[in-house]
């Protein structure tokens, strides 16, 4: 039985399991940040049912270039709260030897590219990398995510170009939560970002980004134009940003006078009461989900947590394919070795 199209119950259950897990997971890290035991964090909440979406609609053999505010999209493509949280932490498990800030994960098993953090620069990365397996016959597309902020920058204008210009297999998708730290959308542009495609040639949408029916359905034809060979194409997905553009924030600064805890924008809420109404799921469906997805996470959290950060040898490693004559040198004097 479908809930809506092609989107069965079953795949709309997994989906909101995964954004109840992804919400779960963000208020967690927040929580240990302020406890000192993660430095730093991204908080993704109320962005959840598009990122969901971009997991859905994409092939294991796509190649993503997520941004730092995309925990929903790396839990519904398969990465395990393991890794999240060793990423997190820093530990010796941290496929990056904690050398990466929080939130900037690489998943080679995944797909995922590095996350940058300087605002939109690793957009001209994402056309390199298109440029890249066009020109080696490698299979699948190449998609990248970003906020409204990096369409003010030139890299976004720069990879729009030259992805344009060679016809490249990209999908850009603009995650516009609305806020570009503390500049709201309205001081940032006077045009609309899924237009801006228009003067390079590219073909632009925009999707209700807080709901996943028709964030798939925008998707669609956006995921089948790329996928036909016809070049790039530009998402705008209009979503809310729930709390402050990272820890270090303090929204109350400057939202003064909007309610931030996004009640009638919540993408999961508004997923819970339509499955309610379909009567997919029930009231006791959601309390054991969410009892769930704490128990998951809080017992994730804790056993990461036991895992010793890395050595301090470790910085030597993966520096060089083959180490250089200083770098021995310097791992010598390091360890006090002749």
């Amino acid at each position: 039985m479908a809930i809506a199209g092609n989107l069965s119950n079953e795949q709309a259950i997994q989906a909101y399991k995964n954004a109840v897990i992804a919400r779960t997971l963000d208020i967690k890290i927040i929580s240990a940040q302020r406890q000192g035991i993660i430095g730093f964090h991204v908080p993704a909440q109320g962005q959840e049912m598009i990122q969901i979406a971009i997991a859905m609609m994409a092939d294991n053999d796509d190649l993503i270039f997520a941004y730092y505010r995309d925990l929903a999209l790396y839990i519904q493509r398969g990465v395990p709260l393991s890794l999240i949280f060793d990423q997190m932490l820093g530990n010796s498990n941290d496929l990056q030897k904690g050398r990466q800030m929080p939130d900037h994960f690489s998943f080679k098993e995944f797909n995922f590219s590095s996350v940058q953090s300087p605002v939109g620069s690793h957009l001209p990365l994402t056309v390199g990398a298109a440029y890249a397996r066009r020109y080696t016959k490698k299979k699948g597309i190449v998609i990248t995510t970003f906020g409204d902020g990096a369409t003010s920058t030139s890299d976004f204008h720069a990879a729009l170009h030259m992805a344009s210009v060679f016809n490249l297999p990209v999908l850009f998708i603009c995650e516009n939560n609305g806020w570009a730290i503390s500049v709201p959308t309205s001081k940032q542009t006077k045009a609309e970002i899924y237009k801006k495609g228009t003067a390079y040639g590219i073909p632009g949408k925009r999707v209700d980004g807080n709901d996943l029916i028709a964030s798939l359905a925008g998707l669609q034809e956006a995921f089948d134009y790329v996928r036909a060979g016809k070049g790039p194409y530009l998402v705008e997905a209009l979503t809310y940003r729930m709390g402050p553009h990272s820890t270090s924030d303090d929204p109350k600064k400057y939202r003064v006078d909007e309610i931030t805890d996004g009640s009638e924008n919540d993408p999961i809420r508004r997923l819970e009461n339509l499955m309610l109404k379909m009567g997919v799921i029930d009231s006791s469906f959601i309390q054991s989900t969410k009892a769930s997805a704490k128990e998951e996470v809080d017992k994730m959290l804790e056993e990461r947590m036991s895992i010793p950060p890395p050595e301090s040898s470790s910085i030597f490693d993966d520096v060089y394919e083959e180490p250089s004559w200083i770098q021995e040198e310097e791992r010598r004097d390091s360890d006090g070795s002749d």
